[in-house]
C-alpha cells in the first residue's frame, strides 16, 4: 500500500485534488471545473452543492490515477493500493456560504471573493473614519467589498428572520474550507486562523472574532466556526465518494497562504507571487507587522508557531489578459499570446484593469479600466501585450511595498499559478524587479502547501527544516542588467496611467 496525503485546493475555477506521498512526490491528481454564475452587475456566486460533488469527482480522479514509469499520470487497476493518510485542504479565501446548521442545507449561493453587491455598504462604513481605522488597525485589512463581513451583514438581512435565526444559533456562516470540512465529516464546523483572518471579522492580535465589528454589521458571534490551527486534525471524515470514513481532516488554509507554505514561505527572505484570476503577492513573518493601509495584514498559517503575512491583493490579472483576449476576439490564451508577440517593445499602449475598482496597494473602488495612449497606428497586438504587461506593473507595485516592510533582503521571488508558464511573462517580472524569479516544477503549489501542513499533524514530519529537504527543481529567471533602464522606464508611464485611471472618476 502506498501510504499517501489526499489535498485537494478547491478553487475558484476549479477543484484539484493530490496524492502527496512522503518524499514530497506527487503521484496521483485530478482537477474538475467548477462553473459560476454573474446573476446581475456586480453579483459572482457559485453553487456550493455543485461544489461538493465536484470535490467527490476530483477526488476520484485522483485516486484513480498512478504515476507511469514514464512519469506520466494514467488511470491504472493498480491504484486502488494507494492509503489515504490524511486529508488536506487549501480554499479559495473570502468567498463565504450560509447554511442552515440543523440541516445542512444552504441559505445563500457561494458569495464569490470577486463579488461587489456589499459596495454600497462599504462606502457608506468607510464614511465614519473612526470605525474605518478600527476595522484596518484590528483586522489587518481595508474595507472592501471583497471580504465576507460586509455581504455577511447583508445576506442576514435578507434571509427571513435571519438576524434572529442567527441568534439562535440555527446558522452557519462559513468561507469554503468550513463548508467543505463540514461536508466530510459529520457536521464539523471550525475554521483556521488563516481563512479567519480573511473574513474581516477577526482581531488578528487578540486572535479573536471581533464583537465591536460584529455588532456594528449585525452578525451574531453563535453563526461563527471555532477557529483552530491550520495544521491540527479536526475531525475524521464520513464516506464521501471514493473517500473512505476514518480518514484524519489534518489541515485546511487559505490558498494564497498555501502557496507561500508550499514555496518554503517560513524561511526568511522568501516572497511568493500567484498568478491567477487575481494575484496575490504574500511574505510571512513571525511578529505582526506594522498595519499599513497600502496592503493587507493577515495570519499566514499556525503551524504550532503563528505567522503573519504581508500581502497584497490584486483583482484583475489573469481575468484582465483574458477580458482584452474577449474584447479583441481572440479564439484562446495561445493565440492571444502570439498576437502580443507581435507588438512592437516600445508600443505606447498601457491597459490599467480596473474593472471593478483598483486593489492593492490603491484600494480605489471608483477608479475604472482604461487604456492609455492609443494612436492611429495602434494595432490589436499593441493592446495585447499591454494586457500582459499589466500585470507585470500591478505585481510590481505590491512588490515594492512588501519590500520596504521586511526586515532581510528578497533573495527570490517564488511563483505559482497558470501565467506563471509563460516564460517571456516571468523573464520580464525579474528584469522589471531587479530580483531573481523562481518557478517550481509542481504547478499545484497550494495544494503541496496544505499537504505539507497535514503531514505535520500526523507526524510524517518534525520540523519544517524537513520540508525544506523535499524542496524539488526549479527554474529560475535571472534579472538582465541591459533591461532594467527599458523595463523602469515603462513602468514610469504605467504610474501616469493608473494616476489618468483615478482621475477619471
Amino acid at each position: 500500500m502506498r501510504k499517501v496525503i489526499l489535498a485537494i485546493d478547491e478553487g475558484t475555477t476549479n477543484v484539484k485534488s493530490l496524492l502527496l506521498d512522503q518524499q514530497g512526490n506527487v503521484i496521483g491528481k485530478g482537477s474538475v471545473p467548477l462553473s459560476i454564475s454573474f446573476p446581475s452587475a456586480g453579483l459572482v456566486e457559485q453553487d456550493p452543492l455543485e461544489m461538493i460533488e465536484k470535490m467527490k469527482d476530483s477526488i476520484a480522479l485522483a485516486v484513480g490515477s498512478v504515476v507511469c514509469a514514464e512519469g506520466s499520470i494514467d488511470s491504472a487497476e493498480g491504484s486502488n493500493e494507494v492509503a489515504i493518510e490524511a486529508v488536506a485542504i487549501s480554499n479559495q479565501r473570502e468567498s463565504v456560504v450560509l447554511w442552515e446548521r440543523s440541516t445542512g442545507k444552504p441559505l445563500t449561493q457561494v458569495m464569490s471573493w470577486q463579488c461587489r453587491r456589499s459596495e454600497s455598504l462599504c462606502e457608506t462604513l468607510r464614511k465614519d473614519d473612526a470605525f474605518s481605522r478600527y476595522v484596518q488597525k484590528s483586522t489587518g485589512l481595508t474595507l472592501d467589498p471583497m471580504f465576507p463581513a460586509t455581504k455577511v451583514s447583508m445576506a442576514l438581512q435578507q434571509i427571513p428572520d435571519g438576524h434572529a435565526r442567527a441568534e439562535r444559533g440555527e446558522i452557519c456562516v462559513g468561507t469554503i474550507n468550513s463548508w467543505m470540512v463540514w461536508n466530510m465529516t459529520n457536521n464539523v464546523f471550525i475554521t483556521d486562523a488563516s481563512n479567519a483572518s480573511r473574513t474581516q471579522l477577526f482581531n488578528i492580535d487578540e486572535q479573536v472574532w471581533d464583537t465591536a465589528i460584529l455588532d456594528r454589521l449585525g452578525i451574531s458571534a453563535a453563526t461563527l466556526p471555532d477557529v483552530v490551527p491550520s495544521s491540527h486534525v479536526v475531525g475524521l471524515s464520513r464516506e464521501f465518494g471514493v473517500l473512505k470514513s476514518g480518514i484524519p481532516i489534518a489541515s485546511q488554509i487559505g490558498d494564497s497562504h498555501a502557496a507561500l507554505y508550499g514555496h518554503g514561505g517560513y524561511q526568511k527572505g522568501v516572497v511568493k507571487a500567484t498568478y491567477g484570476t487575481g494575484s496575490s503577492v504574500m511574505a510571512a513573518m513571525p511578529k505582526l507587522p506594522t498595519i499599513r493601509s497600502e496592503i493587507s495584514t493577515t495570519i499566514a498559517w499556525d503551524d504550532a508557531t503563528l505567522f503573519y503575512g504581508l500581502e497584497g491583493n490584486i483583482t484583475h490579472t489573469g481575468s484582465a489578459i483574458d477580458w482584452v483576449r474577449r474584447m479583441l476576439g481572440v479564439e484562446d490564451m495561445e493565440a492571444m499570446c502570439e498576437l502580443a508577440a507581435q507588438a512592437s517593445a516600445d508600443q505606447s499602449v498601457f491597459f490599467v484593469p480596473a474593472l471593478s475598482g483598483l486593489g492593492a496597494p490603491y484600494w480605489d473602488l471608483e477608479a475604472t479600466g482604461i487604456f492609455c495612449g492609443l494612436k492611429s497606428a495602434t494595432e490589436r497586438a499593441d493592446m495585447a501585450r499591454s494586457a500582459f504587461e499589466s500585470v507585470l506593473f500591478q505585481v510590481a507595485d505590491v512588490f515594492h511595498v512588501i519590500a520596504e516592510e521586511l526586515p532581510e533582503k528578497i533573495e527570490y521571488l517564488s511563483v505559482d499559478g497558470g501565467p506563471t508558464l509563460n516564460d517571456w511573462l516571468m523573464q520580464a517580472q525579474a528584469d522589471l524587479l531587479g530580483v531573481t524569479i523562481r518557478r517550481g516544477d509542481v504547478a499545484e503549489v497550494s495544494a503541496m502547501g496544505a499537504g505539507y501542513l497535514a503531514g505535520l499533524a500526523i507526524g510524517w514530519w518534525q520540523t519544517t527544516e524537513e520540508l525544506a529537504q523535499l524542496e524539488g527543481q526549479a527554474t529560475l529567471f535571472t534579472p538582465r542588467q541591459e533591461k532594467q533602464a527599458y523595463w523602469q522606464a515603462r513602468y514610469a508611464q504605467w504610474a501616469l496611467a493608473v494616476k489618468k485611471c483615478r482621475l477619471a472618476q
